[in-house]
């Protein structure tokens, strides 16, 4: 297989690959970010913007490989550019990693690339890895045991279809390959994403959850199964349902979590958001309908908003005069 080429610190590529790398400033931190799934396109390069951002805020530059799955099978096929099997695969990102020369070696990713944050990390034996909500298993037999049906046809067709290496319970993979040399960062909400039936509320997308209802939250699962191996710090949100990567950029916090984790920096905290014109429009709906003060209040923190702006908007609501 033909693989993509570093040249004068560029990568080249055709616009059929699934992998590119940023400039390269050899010695700096390199970060290998994966990307989530998609149904309905492609499948996106996922974190330069926010890396980027990390890069202004902390003055230290970022070398960045950027890595996606079009096939959406949890980066056990073919990544084209790179290889057909996870093997090949980390075999090509270990020559990268080799000819970019960095100083240390982040991997990255939410859901599906978390997933693939986790397993290439501990395959490339890299520094740090930073897990948003994985998986730790994409066996169709701990599925079923453990209820989690949210991706069970990508299991079963992997099942049918075997690639040539694949690597189906990360926690076995930890407990074969995880060392003190690697700090994993697993990152997750608490909250289940089950929607509540007495408060009408705009849902926020999720990465790629297949389905939404359940009574608990899985991902507090997984990661409670890969914390038992090498050194792992745990970072639970109890406002959050799968999609934390999206609660964390409500809440302001995602890039002092990047700063901590990535470059052990601390950055000083960013300002809560402010409630807009639609959240405001959306607390008056749902007085209207009759759902009480303190939900309201409750589901705007789970958003990111302080309590008192969130009692400031509802108190504001419940003060106009409702139409007759």
């Amino acid at each position: 297989m033909q693989q993509a080429q570093l040249l004068n610190n560029r990568l080249v590529a055709t616009s059929g690959d699934d992998v590119l790398v940023d400039h390269i400033v050899p010695g700096a931190p390199l970060v290998i970010a994966f990307g989530f799934v998609s149904w309905t396109t492609r499948p996106a390069f996922d974190f330069f913007g926010r890396l980027k951002k990390l890069e202004q805020a902390s003055g230290q530059h970022l070398n960045k490989i950027l890595v996606r799955d079009s096939a959406n099978a949890w980066y056990h096929r073919r990544i084209a550019g790179l290889g057909s099997h996870v093997d090949e695969t980390a075999q090509a990102l270990r020559e990268l990693v080799r000819r970019i020369a960095p100083g240390n070696v982040t991997t990255i990713g939410q859901s599906m690339g978390a997933y693939a944050a986790v397993m290439y990390g501990l395959l490339l034996e890299v520094q740090q890895i930073v897990a948003f909500g994985p998986l730790s298993f994409l066996d169709v037999e701990q599925a079923r045991l453990y209820h989690e049906l949210r991706w069970l046809p990508v299991m079963e067709s992997l099942a049918q279809d075997p690639p040539l290496s694949g690597y189906y319970d990360l926690a076995a993979l930890c407990r074969a390959r995880a060392t003190q040399r690697t700090h994993t960062h697993l990152v997750f909400g608490t909250r289940p994403d089950a929607a509540r039936p007495d408060v009408a509320r705009p849902d926020v997308a999720r990465p790629d959850a297949a389905g939404a209802g359940e009574s608990v939250n899985l991902d507090a699962m997984h990661a409670q199964r890969l914390a038992a191996f090498g050194r792992c710090t745990l970072h639970p949100y109890p406002h959050s349902g799968h999609a934390v990567v999206q609660h964390l950029i409500d809440t302001q916090r995602i890039n002092g979590l990047l700063a901590q984790c990535i470059l052990g920096l601390t950055l000083a905290p960013e300002a809560m958001p402010e409630i807009g014109a639609a959240w405001k429009d959306w607390v008056a709906e749902n007085l209207r309908l009759g759902c009480a003060s303190e939900q309201l209040v409750a589901v705007l923190q789970q958003h990111g908003f302080s309590h008192a702006s969130s009692m400031a908007a509802v108190a504001a609501a419940s003060a106009i005069p409702k139409a007759t």
